[in-house]
């Protein structure tokens, strides 16, 4: 009876209540929603998305095929010819170790999911998992509303289903969703109305995410920078608790001990002055608990906002002086995008230029405004987790703006505070009326009250501005990735054209297995994962000479071209140029657009370089 009774008493509890099964219900309907976004370039073929997605493909294939430890002495050759590349040394194992690892699972279940569509797919689980992820983040900050607005305007973010939608198998796929975990996990375990077990479970949690965003995306640094100015803000604004240096010491700890098994980063990466700086943060905490009881508190903010001040002074005047800081220059450029480079290769990356704010609003639409309206009334109710959501706001609005490829860092702090901003927006409109009990109550209530239509008008206008953003995420995701259309975004003769996968099936079938193929670095990874052939460059390479050299291949006269390729031991050379006969003339998506590009990274005289564009008569 006792049993029984105890098994009903368990069965109740999970039984859920008529609001929470609306809100699951809810919550269901954006994941599909999600899903369903992303799956629309399905139409026009399953092909990955993009360049790097290849790369990660093949890797994947490589673990799946030969285990995970074979990732640490795995040297490819058929990359970076005839130097060939260690893999382990220049790639993150984030991306293809997690695609391995739910391949086999999925395998051993029985399912039978092919590797290639388990890697097709794998960007739209991870928006999904991102979309859910999301949604506690914000009922953590500020309740169940502000979480479901937050999933939905994510679920419908252009920049978001860009790096999400069928085929962009690539580090972004995971680094969202990581930067979403380990913001949750981090705020869990420094929640003062949780257990210290469960605040050590989290901060365990907080520490591991921290790890996989260094072992799957470049942009990791983001994430320690953000930690460690909330943990500064903490101090400013004196809200800072001896729970928050636990929370940090272990998430740091933990995340750093990944980096220092990660063979990209390894012990250097972790001595780096970024890295040191965040170990000190910990020790100058410690060293506030110890000083914090025999001084002004209120004086130590004041002094320790006007260190922030001088830091960030710092960054800008020091280059600008020609004083060099020791980090690395990229982590330098989107801290200070007025830092100068004369490299022309990163020059020639279109995802290292600055974003035009146009571009920005075209990707958030009101969800900007909205969190600009979150962030104004979290200052107005500062505590602890608001601070984090404007920092993690503002920071992220900062790096998307001064470079393209950030973009989708943007992404998730935008809809959590552009949540938050709706709900305090309609909440006027949703709170239960009461009768007054004064005049003077009565008085107020007019003064701020609402009337029904008001709630219909006001109500109106939300959707209606929400249709810009609905119609770019449409747009975004119902159309062909570069693959399914050969980088063309314009139908010709009726359909896009299928130069490519064309011509990498005719690589595959028609060339020797020890072909080296020269082309442009953007076509590499193409060539290496559906041709199965070895190039000289890709979008990895670290070598600038032999880049510099294929620019002097392609841009040189056949006489000087021929002896460069011959002493490379190059067998064929891919040259892609977009020229529609329906138009007569070229449609400036091919290597026709970038041979400037080439001409200077090659180190030779633009002005000596002559090209000119295809331009035939049509019929």
């Amino acid at each position: 009876m006792a049993e029984n009774q105890a098994t009903q008493d368990i069965l109740n509890r999970l039984r859920p209540t008529r609001l929470q099964a609306i809100e699951i219900g809810i919550l269901a309907a954006i994941a599909i929603v999600t899903a369903l976004l992303r799956i629309l370039p399905l139409q026009y073929g399953a092909y990955f998305t993009a360049f790097d997605p290849l790369f990660q493909y093949r890797a994947t294939q490589y673990v799946v095929e030969n285990g995970f430890a074979s990732w640490w002495s795995w040297h490819d050759t058929m990359s970076w010819y005839p130097m060939g590349r260690n893999v382990a040394n220049s790639a993150y194992p984030g991306v293809p170790f997690a695609a391995a690892f739910l391949y086999m699972v999925q395998k051993t279940l029985g399912f039978g999911i092919s590797l290639y569509n388990v890697c097709l797919y794998f960007p739209v689980f991870m928006a999904v998992v991102t979309i859910i992820t999301i949604y506690y983040l914000g009922r953590e900050l500020r309740g169940r509303p502000t979480g479901i607005f937050a999933a939905l305007f994510l679920a419908i973010t252009p920049a978001f289903i860009a790096r999400t939608s069928l085929g962009f198998f690539d580090t972004e796929n995971i680094g969202i969703f990581a930067i979403v975990a380990t913001s949750l996990f981090f705020l869990r375990s420094s929640d003062k109305e949780r257990s210290i077990e469960q605040r050590v479970i989290y901060g365990v949690l907080s520490g591991l995410t921290l790890g996989l965003i260094y072992a799957s995306w470049g942009a990791a640094k983001y994430m320690t920078g953000m930690l460690m100015l909330y943990m500064g803000f903490l101090v400013i604004t004196e809200k800072y608790e001896i729970r928050h240096l636990i929370t940090y010491t272990i998430t740091i700890g933990l995340g750093f001990l990944i980096v220092f098994f990660t063979p990209r980063l390894g012990p250097m990466s972790v001595l780096s002055l970024d890295s040191v700086l965040a170990f000190m943060v910990i020790l100058g905490l410690i060293g506030y608990e110890f000083i914090k009881d025999k001084i002004d508190i209120s004086v130590f903010s004041v002094a320790a906002l006007g260190f922030f001040v001088l830091v960030v002074l710092g960054i800008f005047i020091l280059p600008a002086v020609g004083i060099d800081i020791p980090i690395g220059f990229k982590f330098l450029k989107v801290l200070n995008p007025f830092t100068s480079t004369d490299s022309f290769l990163y020059d020639s990356v279109a995802e290292n230029h600055t974003v035009p704010w146009a571009s920005l609003f075209n990707n958030y639409g009101i969800i900007l405004m909205l969190g600009v309206f979150g962030t104004y009334l979290s200052i107005k109710e500062l505590d602890e987790k608001n601070l984090y959501a404007i920092l993690f706001f503002l920071t992220s609005l900062y790096f998307a703006g001064v470079m393209s490829r950030l973009t989708q860092i943007l992404t998730a702090p935008a809809s959590l505070i552009g949540g938050y901003g709706l709900v305090r927006a309609v909440s006027p409109f949703l709170l239960e009326q009461t009768p007054a009990s004064s005049r003077t109550a009565r008085r107020r209530k007019q003064a701020y009250g609402v009337s029904k239509p008001l709630v219909l008008v006001f109500a109106g206008f939300l959707l209606v501005s929400m249709i810009p953003n609905v119609y770019s995420a449409i747009e975004s995701a119902d159309s062909p990735n570069q693959l399914a259309s050969s980088g063309i975004s314009v139908k010709v003769n009726g359909e896009y054209p299928k130069d490519w996968p064309e011509a990498l099936e005719w690589m595959k079938t028609n060339m020797a297995d020890d072909a080296v193929v020269c082309s442009w670095w953007d076509y590499g990874y193409w060539i290496e994962a559906m041709a199965g052939k070895t190039t000289m460059a890709d979008g990895a390479t670290q070598t600038t000479r032999q880049i510099a050299n294929i620019g002097q291949i392609l841009m040189n006269p056949p006489n000087v071209s021929i002896g460069m390729l011959e002493r490379y031991g190059a067998d064929y050379v891919v040259v892609f140029t977009s020229y529609s006969e329906q138009y007569g003339q070229s449609l400036y998506a091919g290597d026709e657009v970038k041979w400037q590009w080439m001409v200077q990274i090659g180190g030779l005289d633009l002005d000596a370089v002559s090209y000119t564009h295809l331009t035939l008569p049509t019929n």
